[in-house]
């Protein structure tokens, strides 16, 4: 009697031990399912490799107030959508408009390549040095700090001849350029090699 209630014991535990095997199985199968059907969904979205941003210039047809050089209207530009967005809006203000923008009466400020050259032979033979070497802008950096945009060009920019009107259309592009951003809110523009001090007229 006693060896037939330890057999039946022992086989309860058995069915026990193997109900909980199989219930855990069944889970985890679940679990995987759910987790593969997850996986392929998101494989099927597709990634947004690029976005469309906005790039300020000036327009001198559009500004009601032709002597406001702070005055500055958005056009859309697709760019691509990475860690350097910020930095990619910038190139893009760089380039300057398109032909055809040009013609409807945007502007930069910027200095055309024509000026840096020009720029450049004018500090030369004054001074017997080039204050730079190349003929075109470059960006050297671009940083957020509490809240601005800390953006530092190459020596190139000085061609812009301190003109406070340019430098004004200049600043306020790049500052509402900027502001598109979380958590930006100004800029600061600074020349290679004085970072940290801002290029005023």
């Amino acid at each position: 009697m006693k060896k037939k209630i330890i057999l039946g014991t022992v086989a309860l535990l058995i069915m026990g031990v193997s109900f909980v095997m199989i219930w855990n199985y069944f889970q985890e199968s679940r679990a995987a399912a759910r987790a593969l059907a997850l996986a392929q969904s998101q494989a099927e979205e597709p990634v947004q490799t690029e976005t469309t941003v906005k790039v300020y210039f000036g327009n001198k047809n559009m500004s009601p107030n032709p002597s406001d050089c702070t005055t500055v209207f958005p056009i859309e530009r697709v760019i691509p959508n990475d860690l350097i967005v910020r930095r990619r809006v910038i190139e893009e203000f760089l380039l300057g408009p398109t032909q055809a923008e040009a013609s409807q009466g945007y502007f930069s400020g910027l200095p055309a390549k024509e000026e840096i050259i020009a720029f450049r032979e004018k500090v030369k033979a004054e001074t017997g040095q080039a204050p730079y070497e190349g003929d075109e802008i470059k960006i050297k950096s671009v940083k957020i700090l509490a809240g601005t945009a800390y953006v530092v060009f190459s020596k190139e920019f000085q061609a812009y001849g301190n003109d406070p009107c340019r430098l004004g259309t200049i600043k306020a592009a790049l500052r509402e350029a900027m502001k598109q951003f979380p958590r930006v809110g100004g800029v600061m523009i600074s020349l290679e090699g004085e970072e940290g001090t801002s290029i005023n007229p």
